[in-house]
């Protein structure tokens, strides 16, 4: 190197120059020195103007020589310049080569995507010159979250800076990669305005620059790679500008890779997992190329016993050969086998249906067989013909007819029982929506074409209508049809209605016939309360005066008792009354009402009867308690104190308290009298049933009444032990009004 050195610094036209003067001196010498001597004073002219002229043109020569010389050494110094270019760029291309070359090696047979992905972010970290590379992946919100990262030990510590910053902090660059741009951000680097925000955040985090890469995967972009650097500006953005493309196409080939395989992954998985049986069967060679799990396990056999499988052993496994080619021509691209027979390994069979698909790939043919095991499906079609064969029977032994109207053609289907309700033959009965409706009564045809659209209209979950339907002998006939849509459409649309029918006739006469006795019943209250009260009152008047005119104590006594007599009389009309209007109740109206004024009125009527027993009522109840009730709820309250007064002996006390069972008020009135055993407390409720009480007599509807009332209010009665002692504790829970309810 240092003789090249000396070499290119040496003058050529220099020492040639030197060479030529000493060689004219010389010539000049000899040839001046004898015409010297000799004095010729011409020849010594003409040889000195020789000689001057050869000076001449050794000088001229010698400039002219300079001159190609310093152009020579300007093309040499060129050529040298443009040979350190050219190795540069030679290295820097093996460098590009030896990179791209080992990330194509990898993806020629990928195998662990996250692999080749971390081994591309740190060639192309190495490739910047910096220590660190991150890939970003967009969610469908729009931000951004970092899959893989490379960095080397002196940045293990060290975060992404679109970790510490929400992505939606960098408008400018998001607009860049969405038009698939490269960005490159520095100290130094000349950005428009509205990257200002972008090159203070990297500023504000140490970033000397950052360069992001767009990584596109199905078109769009996915992604981007960041390349971050702390202490110098990355200088490779425009050098490597076409081979940091590549490695953007080399990730995006990578997430590609690992979508389809998360894809093929989950579809294989899927198979597996299938309930079906599915084999993939080479219809040239006559052997199974691929099967399930589940085909492998129920069947009995490993994976490769099956693809092992000969023809033969195929069609014994399938008990058939739909894959044969001359098959397929007649079959068409599918064939399906509803009632087929597989035998497993150990022998055993099982019913299945084959559905096979025929397909074509490279001039091979293929056959997609799902097998589905039908066992469960068959016990099904077992009991379904036994449910139906008992459905029958129970439609003959209840009387029923039944109807299947399918919805979009209007046909009818009729059992035999439907026709021979309405005395018709079989023969006779149209299977048609109209020959129905044609026979229904002209006033109730309205009512039931109401019913069934307030069902097809999902107003009403069930269809039930009476109506009047004329039978064979033209006569009126009742009916009650009840139905239910039992099937709709892929669309939506109902299309199948079906029911049944019941002769009702029987039925309305025994109605009109109650009707008509409920009607007996009202005339038999109204005469008790009106016809027998009457005279009972005026009986029970003149008993009063007579017993104040009499002054014999023994015709005192008989008037004393007749006028008890007519007390109990009027007392037992008037409850009678009183339960007769109450069974013909179904509800009662009901208003807010608070129980302890209704109390209160009930027990201010029992003032004169507590003091006769030298009695007292213990009020242990106070303040409000709102509840939805009718007046008619005092009548329970006056029945428990006035049970209360007379089942229990003198000198004792009645206590009433009210308790809060959250949704229901609970009125206890507790007595101290002999008690009620516990075999005759469920029926001290029910009518003409009474606990005898000597010394006590009764109807035995009192308490019905009270239980009556509380039914049609909501509300339950019901008696219990005192739990202070000897007696009995009646009570009635009562709703709340909703505000005084605590959940």
């Amino acid at each position: 190197m240092a003789n090249e050195k000396t070499m290119k610094h040496v003058k050529i036209p220099g020492v040639v120059n030197t060479v030529f003067f000493l060689i004219v001196c010389i010539f000049g010498f000899v040839l001046l020195a004898p015409f010297v001597i000799a004095k010729d004073t011409n020849s010594i002219i003409i040889s000195s103007a020789l000689i001057g002229c050869t000076f001449i043109a050794i000088i001229y020569a010698s400039s002219h020589i300079e001159k190609q010389s310093r152009e020579l050494e300007s093309k040499i110094e060129e050529l040298e310049g443009k040979r350190k270019g050219l190795e540069q760029l030679v290295d820097r291309n093996a460098k590009i080569e030896d990179m791209i070359s080992s990330l194509v090696s990898m993806f020629i047979t990928p195998k662990d995507i996250d692999t080749i992905i971390l081994k591309t972010l740190e060639r192309t970290a190495t490739l910047c010159n910096v220590g660190n590379s991150y890939l970003f992946l967009f969610k469908s919100d729009g931000s951004a979250h970092m899959s893989h990262h490379w960095k080397t030990d002196e940045f293990q510590n060290e975060s992404s800076i679109f970790e510490k910053t929400s992505f939606s902090y960098f408008p400018w660059i998001g607009e860049k990669l969405n038009k698939k741009e490269m960005i490159f951000i520095s100290d130094d680097s000349k950005l428009l305005s509205n990257a200002d925000r972008e090159r203070k955040i990297l500023n504000s985090n140490g970033l000397q620059s950052i360069l992001v890469i767009p990584v596109e995967a199905n078109g769009e972009i996915a992604g981007f790679v960041s390349v971050e650097s702390y202490t110098v500006s990355i200088e490779c953005c425009q050098e490597y500008l076409q081979t940091l493309k590549v490695v953007s196409e080399l990730l995006g080939m990578a997430l590609n890779h690992k979508s389809f395989l998360k894809d093929l992954g989950l579809f294989k998985d899927l198979i597996n997992r299938s309930n079906d049986f599915i084999f993939v069967i080479d219809m040239e060679k006559d052997r199974i190329i691929d099967v399930n799990q589940t085909a492998c396990q129920e069947l009995g056999y490993s994976r490769e016993e099956i693809l092992g499988m000969g023809k033969q052993d195929i069609q014994s496994l399938l008990n058939d050969d739909f894959w044969e080619n001359n098959f397929k021509d007649m079959l068409g691209d599918r064939y399906f086998g509803p009632d087929k027979i597989l035998t497993r390994k150990d022998g055993s069979t099982l019913p299945a249906e084959i559905n096979v698909t025929f397909s074509t790939l490279d001039q091979y043919n293929y056959a997609l067989a799902v097998v589905r095991d039908i066992t469960i499906r068959k016990g099904m079609e077992s009991e379904i013909a036994k449910t139906k064969e008992v459905m029958e029977l129970a439609l003959e032994g209840a009387d029923l007819g039944m109807w299947d109207w399918n919805l979009r053609t209007n046909e009818v289907m009729y059992n035999a029982r439907w026709g021979k309700m309405l005395g018709y033959d079989a023969k006779e009965i149209k299977p048609n929506i109209e020959f129905w409706k044609h026979l229904v009564h002209p006033d109730d045809i309205k009512i039931l074409n109401e019913a069934i659209d307030e069902h097809l209209t999902e107003e009403l979950g069930l269809f039930e209508c009476e109506f009047r339907m004329k039978n064979s002998q033209d006569k009126w006939q009742w009916i009650l049809a009840r139905g239910k849509l039992t099937e709709w459409d892929k669309m939506g649309e109902p299309f199948r209605f079906t029911g049944t029918t019941m002769d009702l006739d029987e039925r309305k006469k025994v109605e009109e016939e109650l009707r008509h006795s409920n009607e007996l019943k009202d005339l038999f209250t109204d005469i008790m309360r009106h016809d027998l009260l009457n005279p009972a009152g005026n009986a029970r008047g003149f008993s009063d005066v007579l017993l104040e005119m009499e002054e014999d104590p023994s015709k005192a006594r008989i008037l004393r008792i007749m006028q008890r007599s007519i007390n109990k009389l009027i007392d037992m009309i008037e409850t009678a009354a009183k339960f007769a209007k109450l069974e013909s109740e179904e509800e009662l109206e009901v208003m807010m009402m608070d129980i302890m004024d209704i109390l209160n009125d009930a027990t201010e009527q029992f003032d004169q009867q507590l003091q006769e027993k030298n009695m007292v009522i213990e009020m242990r109840a106070d303040g409000s308690y709102p509840s939805m009730l009718n007046p008619i709820v005092e009548e329970i309250f006056v029945n428990y104190i006035s049970n209360a007064i007379k089942y229990s002996p003198e000198n004792t006390r009645i206590i009433i308290d009210i308790q809060d069972c959250n949704y229901e008020w609970k009125v206890n009135v507790i007595d101290f009298g002999d008690g009620i055993q516990d075999k005759s407390k469920p029926l001290v409720f029910d009518r003409f049933k009474r606990v005898d009480k000597s010394g006590v007599k009764g109807t035995g509807l009192g308490l019905a009444i009270v239980k009556k009332i509380a039914v049609l209010l909501g509300g339950t009665v019901g008696v219990d032990d005192n739990p202070e002692g000897k007696g009995s504790v009646f009570w009635v829970r009562l709703n709340k009004v909703h505000d005084s309810i605590v959940d």
